[in-house]
């Protein structure tokens, strides 16, 4: 109660004066806040890093939205919510963090390239991929091991999350085929984690790491910030034993809140605002019929699946029973060589990633050429993302790119206007 006071308090002078429930506007405020580094006289704005990539859950989610990697035309520009994941790293941990607080070097700078590839259509159209090539230059604390694996990443969206949160787990098994019995080569799988001992369904994440909203954005804090929560009580982030200096450093745990950096009531605050927002696309069912009938015929809507009802919670009116459509299944699928990253998360392989839910593409619609799709941004179109699509949809792939050109942008216009 006392932890709680203490940051209404220190919130309340900086709120802006709009109409909303107090806690929401809160928990808008803590995803804004520019965390800053430890000591400080106010504990409630310090523990920032030591080593970080973003001092705040806008700057990689900005408007709540997604990132967007690097343009290598800009040597300075380090994208929007764009990190390098790491595997088998004994020194620099899960994650390349390119920023540090004052004393500190960062660990080091991701570099993008693309290499271009030229696809041709049955038509005798075609279509421009560009291939990423990842590297991590300016490293501070001794080469990469030999066995490290970079995966780059971009920064989801985290809007429509509460309503995903209460998909029903039965409804989500219930379209599982992990061997393929139906024969038709779609295999989706369940990322089953144990997070806390206890074995839960992943739904979050590119490879469906996290069960709960909770859970991710506190490991967001974690890897990304580099603050303490509940879930991740260590206050030096993603520093490694090998980072002596880093773990040793001043940090922003406090007795006054829980011993930690990001306490109980603070999280369940931003959690609790991340809960009210709607997707972007809304909660209205797709009009486009036409569109609608060859995402079908294509295969597409096998892993993408339209809609789902969400659970009664009467905690959560808002959320309870809601039919959505986020166009996803929430549940991994192999996609193929060209997007694998071979990192495995939880039971997730190097060659699988969970559905992404399509719905919000509506917004970015007149954008289409110049977007950020696909794990790490690659694809600059709906066109792209597709064909950069393998394994289980390498089928659904071929449908489209038979298609004549009036159906697929009969369908690239659907999928935008979700």
């Amino acid at each position: 109660m006392k932890a709680r006071l203490a940051f209404l308090l220190a919130l309340l002078p900086a709120l802006p004066a709009v109409a909303g429930d107090l806690d929401t506007r809160i928990g808008e405020k803590l995803f804004r806040r520019m965390w800053v580094s430890a000591p400080t006289v106010t504990h409630a704005n310090d523990g920032l890093g030591p080593l970080y990539d973003a001092r705040s859950c806008a700057a990689c989610h900005p408007a709540a939205r997604q990132g967007r990697p690097p343009d290598p035309d800009s040597p300075d520009d380090r994208g929007v919510g764009y990190a390098l994941k790491l595997s088998g790293d004994p020194v620099y941990g899960r994650q390349i963090q390119t920023n540090a607080v004052l004393g500190f070097a960062i660990e080091g700078k991701p570099s993008l390239s693309y290499r271009e590839e030229t696809v041709r259509f049955p038509d005798g159209d075609t279509a421009t991929l560009r291939r990423p090539v990842v590297t991590v230059t300016d490293l501070n604390y001794g080469p990469l091991a030999e066995a490290t694996t970079i995966s780059a990443r971009i920064a989801p969206s985290v809007r429509g999350m509460g309503l995903l949160e209460r998909v029903p787990e039965a409804d989500i098994l219930a379209g599982a085929d992990p061997e393929d019995r139906d024969g038709d080569g779609i295999a989706g799988r369940p990322n089953w984690v144990a997070p806390e001992g206890t074995r839960q369904l992943g739904r979050f994440g590119w490879k469906a790491v996290h069960p709960t909203l909770h859970r991710q954005n506190s490991e967001a804090f974690s890897l990304d910030i580099g603050m303490s929560t509940p879930v991740y009580p260590e206050p030096w982030g993603d520093c490694t034993p090998a980072q002596t200096e880093c773990r040793n450093a001043p940090h922003g745990d406090s007795p006054q809140y829980e011993g930690l950096e990001i306490p109980s009531t603070v999280i369940g605050l931003i959690d609790g605002y991340l809960r009210t927002l709607p997707p972007d696309g809304g909660l209205e069912a797709p009009r486009d019929t036409a569109g609608s009938a060859l995402f079908a015929a294509t295969g597409c809507a096998s892993c993408h699946r339209p809609s789902f009802t969400t659970a009664e919670d009467a905690a959560h009116p808002a959320l309870s029973r809601r039919t959505i459509f986020p166009y996803s299944d929430l549940l991994l699928h192999d996609l193929g060589e060209d997007l694998a990253d071979g990192v495995a998360m939880g039971e997730a392989r190097g060659r699988d990633w969970r559905t992404t839910p399509l719905w919000g593409l509506k917004r970015l619609a007149d954008a289409d050429g110049t977007l950020a799709l696909l794990h790490d941004g690659r694809a600059r179109s709906v066109t792209e993302a597709i064909l950069w699509h393998g394994g289980e949809a390498d089928k659904a792939r071929g449908a489209f790119m038979a298609l004549p050109r009036g159906d697929r942008e009969k369908l690239v216009r659907f999928v935008l206007g979700l």
